[in-house]
Protein backbone atom coordinates (compact mmCIF):
# COMPACT_ATOMS: atom_id res chain seq x y z
CA UNK A 1 0.00 0.00 0.00
CA UNK A 2 2.72 2.37 1.05
CA UNK A 3 4.44 1.53 -2.51
CA UNK A 4 1.23 2.19 -4.21
CA UNK A 5 1.12 5.84 -2.72
CA UNK A 6 4.76 6.73 -3.43
CA UNK A 7 4.47 5.22 -6.76
CA UNK A 8 1.94 8.24 -7.56
CA UNK A 9 3.20 10.95 -5.32
CA UNK A 10 6.41 10.86 -7.31
CA UNK A 11 7.03 13.58 -9.98
CA UNK A 12 6.16 13.13 -13.56
CA UNK A 13 9.38 12.52 -15.73
CA UNK A 14 10.18 15.55 -18.02
CA UNK A 15 11.79 14.46 -21.31
CA UNK A 16 15.06 16.17 -22.23
CA UNK A 17 13.78 17.22 -25.37
CA UNK A 18 11.40 18.97 -23.35
CA UNK A 19 13.32 20.16 -20.69
CA UNK A 20 15.98 21.87 -23.88
CA UNK A 21 13.14 23.69 -25.30
CA UNK A 22 11.90 25.60 -22.38
CA UNK A 23 15.65 26.46 -21.74
CA UNK A 24 15.89 27.60 -25.18
CA UNK A 25 12.45 29.73 -25.02
CA UNK A 26 14.02 30.81 -21.51
CA UNK A 27 17.33 32.41 -23.19
CA UNK A 28 14.92 33.87 -26.07
CA UNK A 29 12.78 35.81 -23.62
CA UNK A 30 15.83 37.10 -21.95
CA UNK A 31 17.57 37.85 -25.05
CA UNK A 32 14.52 39.63 -26.36
CA UNK A 33 13.73 41.24 -23.34
CA UNK A 34 17.27 42.92 -23.38
CA UNK A 35 17.48 44.12 -26.80
CA UNK A 36 13.80 45.54 -25.85
CA UNK A 37 15.44 48.13 -22.95
CA UNK A 38 18.52 48.69 -25.38
CA UNK A 39 16.05 49.49 -28.41
CA UNK A 40 13.83 51.87 -25.89
CA UNK A 41 17.51 53.09 -24.06
CA UNK A 42 18.85 54.29 -27.99
CA UNK A 43 14.75 56.42 -28.65
CA UNK A 44 15.18 57.79 -25.28
CA UNK A 45 18.55 59.10 -25.91
CA UNK A 46 17.67 60.40 -29.53
CA UNK A 47 14.60 62.29 -27.65
CA UNK A 48 16.84 63.78 -25.39
CA UNK A 49 19.56 64.80 -27.51
CA UNK A 50 16.99 66.11 -29.80
CA UNK A 51 15.56 68.33 -27.23
CA UNK A 52 18.77 69.65 -26.06
CA UNK A 53 19.44 72.62 -27.77
CA UNK A 54 15.82 73.78 -26.99
CA UNK A 55 16.90 73.09 -23.61
CA UNK A 56 19.99 74.84 -23.35
CA UNK A 57 18.34 77.92 -25.50
CA UNK A 58 15.66 77.92 -22.61
CA UNK A 59 18.05 77.82 -19.82
CA UNK A 60 19.74 80.93 -21.58
CA UNK A 61 16.76 82.87 -21.20
CA UNK A 62 16.16 82.26 -17.74
CA UNK A 63 19.54 82.89 -16.79
CA UNK A 64 19.41 86.18 -18.78
CA UNK A 65 16.93 86.89 -16.87
CA UNK A 66 18.12 86.36 -13.65
CA UNK A 67 21.60 88.32 -14.44
CA UNK A 68 19.36 91.18 -15.48
CA UNK A 69 17.05 91.22 -12.01
CA UNK A 70 20.65 91.35 -10.16
CA UNK A 71 21.83 93.97 -12.09
CA UNK A 72 18.88 96.22 -11.38
CA UNK A 73 18.98 94.97 -7.76
CA UNK A 74 22.56 96.34 -7.44
CA UNK A 75 21.33 99.47 -8.97
CA UNK A 76 18.82 99.64 -6.57
CA UNK A 77 21.10 99.02 -3.75
CA UNK A 78 23.44 101.39 -5.27
CA UNK A 79 21.06 103.65 -5.39
CA UNK A 80 19.82 103.24 -2.02
CA UNK A 81 23.29 103.50 -0.59
CA UNK A 82 24.11 106.88 -2.46
CA UNK A 83 21.01 109.16 -1.14
CA UNK A 84 21.47 107.72 2.69
CA UNK A 85 25.28 108.82 2.64
CA UNK A 86 24.31 112.15 1.03
CA UNK A 87 22.49 113.90 4.13
CA UNK A 88 25.04 111.85 6.17
CA UNK A 89 28.12 114.00 4.90
CA UNK A 90 25.94 116.75 5.45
Amino acid sequence: MILDILAVAEPPVVEPQTRMFIGGLIVILVYSGIITLIIIGLIRLVRFLGSAGKEMKLTRMELGKLAEEVHLLRQELEGGKNSNSSPQTE
